[in-house]
């Protein structure tokens, strides 16, 4: 509010401004202010101060407005709207109808190998409203193998600008999924498009067997418990639908191997109560005769050589993955020149002769555990002897 010198006096209401101009006692300069009409403010000195206290008071006393809930716009994965990205050479994978988690049959993309073979499925370009949250829900089995070197991801590319992609990794927990259930895992990203609307979306795999499945609103999935892997801190790769049980049944890591070693370390944790002396009789030693220590001795040495023979066993592995020894016999294949096969050879040798060598500290500490589990042993059927 403006004197009619053209000074400010003030605040006031806008109710009470309009009143003012309605009433000939003032007039409008702009949207926001008004000018009173005559040059001596006296009259209107308390009503000001009385507006700018009440104004004080209003913007004090008024509730916050209650934040608008941003809209979403909810997508869901179908496998028919999916196909092979054509930029790939090496594509893998199959479009094919499977029993889902929840025991429905629904159609579902099976994508990568436990090869080199980069793998991607694109979604058809979709045009999304602008400065808009979305999310993008599906069922998502497999995606790693068991050292870590799989590539599992799912991608957001607007305007088909991929240097600016978003990249969602789906492996290794990077990012956790709502639910897991029957060895799948129910996931629902989110994304904003800013001011793109030309938006595609992608899912790579590399290294690993992936399935994308079809899901409905994650709310749907509410009264389904959530059933992770029992062992899943132990083992070094997810459920993969490719193995009957969802893992392999010849790795150390495959459900009856993992079991069996629980049960093995629950009963040694169990206290030995056969070693205490019978009550009113002769000592009794139970599961403390030599035969019995005997066996336990070695039970536990051809545990430590087992454990010996599988580390040794996935370091190799480790070693000639990392040394790329398949694409080496591969070239030597397809390789007729005697010297480039002779010189293709010596690498694989120079690889080989380096995963032993890296293995001997390991191997070396696993035989000296052999041998004091071997000594203590003798200990203790010395002592038993001596008895």
């Amino acid at each position: 509010m403006f004197s009619a010198d053209g000074e400010q006096i003030g605040l006031t209401y806008p109710r009470r401004a309009f009143g003012l101009v309605k009433k000939g006692r003032a007039l409008f300069v702009n949207d926001c202010d008004i000018r009173l009409k005559v040059s001596d403010v006296n009259d209107f000195t308390e009503e000001t101060e009385m507006d700018n206290i009440n104004k004080t008071l209003e913007i004090s006393t008024e509730k916050p407005a209650p934040e608008q809930e941003q809209p979403v716009n909810r997508l869901f994965f179908n496998a028919r709207d999916w196909t092979f990205n054509k930029d790939c050479t090496n594509n893998v994978g199959n479009r094919s109808f499977m029993q889902g988690p929840d025991g429905t049959i629904a159609e579902a993309f099976m994508i990568g190998d436990w090869r080199y073979n980069w793998t991607e499925i694109v979604s058809k370009t979709l045009i999304l409203p602008k400065n808009t949250l979305h999310t993008f829900t599906f069922w998502l089995n497999g995606g790693e193998n068991d050292v870590n070197d799989e590539v599992c991801r799912f991608e957001v590319i607007f305007n088909n600008d991929w240097d600016n992609r978003y990249t969602y990794n789906l492996n290794r927990n990077f990012i956790r999924p709502l639910k897991k259930y029957n060895g799948w895992e129910l996931y629902e990203i989110p994304f904003v498009t800013a001011d793109n609307e030309y938006t595609q979306l992608r899912f790579v795999a590399q290294r690993a067997y992936m399935t994308v499945m079809q899901a409905k609103e994650a709310s749907a999935y509410a009264g389904l418990p959530d059933t992770p892997d029992e062992f899943e801190g132990e083992r070094p790769q997810r459920h993969n639908i490719v193995f009957d049980d969802g893992y392999p049944t010849d790795k150390w890591y495959s459900t009856k191997n993992l079991r069996a070693k629980r049960m093995k370390a629950e009963q040694e944790n169990q206290p030995n109560c056969a070693a205490e002396p019978a009550r009113g009789g002769a000592r009794s030693f139970g599961d403390n005769s030599a035969a019995s220590i005997r066996e336990s001795a070695l039970d536990a040495a051809v545990g430590i050589l087992e454990g010996v023979a599988e580390e040794l066993r996935e370091k190799v592995r480790e070693e000639l993955n990392s040394a790329h020894i398949a694409d080496i016999v591969c070239e030597a294949a397809d390789n007729s020149d005697a010297e480039d096969i002779e010189d293709i050879s010596e690498n694989v040798t120079n690889a080989l002769e380096h995963a032993v060598s890296d293995m001997t500290y390991q191997l070396t500490e696993k035989l000296d555990e052999l041998f004091g589990a071997l000594s203590d042993l003798s200990g203790r059927l010395t002592d038993l002897d001596s008895k």
